[in-house]
């Protein structure tokens, strides 16, 4: 992966694999609410193998997040960090949100 589009559609492809927040089956809040994190950090650490230059932080209650010199942060866990990730690549691209691909716009 060389741009920044291909980095957003593969963070939000990974966040789209994330397991519910909400409860199913036997399952209570707190054993959905922990397996997605678990799923999130096993997100990250694949995040920061496969894009370029990607580092991602967590101390504390704030979550860093660098990937091809946009950098975000957020204190709502890596879930956060990486939607206001999205955000500011999107910024950074095109004001407006979208990007301009084979001759059409196309939303990110």
């Amino acid at each position: 992966m060389t741009d920044l589009i291909d980095c957003i559609k593969y963070i939000k492809d990974g966040i789209a694999k994330m397991p519910p927040s909400i409860p199913h089956g036997q399952d209570g809040w707190e054993a959905a609410w922990s397996k997605r994190q678990l799923g999130f950090t096993g997100l990250a650490r694949i995040i920061e193998r496969d894009l370029p230059k990607a580092k991602i932080i967590e101390r504390g209650d704030v979550t860093k997040v660098s990937i091809m010199g946009v950098r975000s942060t957020s204190t709502g866990g890596m879930h956060g960090a990486l939607n206001n990730w999205m955000a500011a690549a999107r910024r950074k691209l095109d004001k407006t949100g979208f990007i301009q691909t084979s001759g059409e716009k196309e939303r990110v």
